[in-house]
């Protein structure tokens, strides 16, 4: 089999749809200032509890002039709008936890905006199958998200509502989708497109949506006496963590907790809790030196968390005094979103 294969890179800055996604909000950012600089709002929008460092290079380009006039706005669109005023684009780094504004070509780059959530199109890659007569088009996704966010399943292509070329020529795209289980703050997607002729200049409307399995930030619940009696039960943001007991077993300090998550958890198969599991730990703290668990067994049964958190100590430490405590992370209760995307006026080769 041979393949003819030609490739456009789509690059520039952002020409965006900004649109809901039920069940989690992006952080908003409050930052009016006429007569500022590029460098001066990334400073602002990297305070902002998005998870995002916004740096800007080269360094001359941080003297760029910007017109903040921010209140209430959403994170990335924030972020767009003050890289479309000084012709930088929006380069990820570290995961998606660090945004480089850099200078950007004279195409624009195209974007959705869906809450938390960003979609962009890197590239547009034509084939046709010889043997076959069939030919096609694969558009690749960049997707990201605000990395405050945990995301712990998603789609590996978005659900195609709506697809047309310049033309109004109706495109079919390939159905069905797996999920992936991202570590970081972004992943890729793919579609692929059947009905584009050489006579399509452009992908006029590509339109549809995809899953994701969130949880809106991740939640810190310190337990600051552990000399009391146990069990000891905090409730924060829906989430219940009762440490059951804190004691020495042999070698080891163990600490035995047990979370409970409200009712409409999301299910996961058991070769997927692991996956969502991967966020929660238990630090024990003498002061604020940290000291990380040895080993330990976590299991989550439905909406239920089982854990066990066994510390070696050096020397003689009773760690069961003034200045030790324990420090619980866990995400807040996690839910499934539908987040939409629509795009405009993808090039083709």
């Amino acid at each position: 089999m041979r393949t003819a294969i030609a490739i456009v890179l789509v690059t520039g800055f952002a020409v965006s749809a900004q649109r809901s996604t039920p069940g989690i909000k992006p952080t908003s950012v409050t930052f009016k200032k006429d007569a500022t600089v590029l460098g001066e709002v990334a400073a602002e929008l990297s305070k902002v509890p998005a998870g995002v460092t916004v740096k800007v290079d080269p360094p001359a380009s941080a003297k760029a002039k910007c017109s903040a006039a921010f209140e209430g706005t959403p994170f990335w669109e924030a972020l767009e709008t003050a890289a479309d005023q000084t012709k930088t684009r929006l380069v990820l780094r570290e995961g998606g936890r660090v945004v480089v504004l850099e200078p950007r070509p004279a195409a624009r780059e195209i974007s959705a905006v869906s809450g938390p959530f960003r979609v962009v199109p890197r590239s547009v890659t034509g084939r046709l199958l010889l043997d076959q007569g069939v030919s096609f088009h694969d558009v690749d996704l960049d997707v990201h998200w605000e990395p405050r966010m945990p995301v712990f399943r998603i789609d590996t292509q978005p659900r195609i509502t709506k697809a047309l070329d310049d033309r109004g020529t109706v495109l079919k795209a390939d159905g069905g989708s797996s999920q992936h289980y991202p570590t970081t703050a972004m992943t890729e997607m793919k579609v692929r497109l059947a009905g584009l002729t050489r006579e399509s200049k452009q992908i006029a409307t590509l339109e549809g949506e995809f899953r994701a399995t969130v949880s809106e930030k991740l939640l810190t619940i310190p337990f600051k006496d552990l000399t009391g009696k146990f069990p000891m039960t905090i409730e924060k943001d829906g989430v219940t963590v009762v440490l059951k007991s804190f004691k020495k077993e042999a070698s080891t300090w163990d600490a035995e907790l047990e979370l409970t998550y409200p009712e409409g958890h999301p299910n996961f198969e058991s070769f997927e809790e692991q996956k969502w599991l991967r966020d929660n730990r238990l630090r024990l703290m003498q002061d604020a030196t940290p000291w990380e668990p040895d080993n330990d067994d976590v299991t989550a049964p439905g909406r239920k968390v089982n854990a066990t958190y066994r510390f070696k100590l050096l020397g003689n430490a009773n760690p069961i005094g003034k200045g030790w405590s324990l420090v619980c992370e866990t995400p807040t209760p996690l839910v499934e979103v539908r987040v939409p995307v629509a795009l405009k006026n993808i090039p083709l080769p």
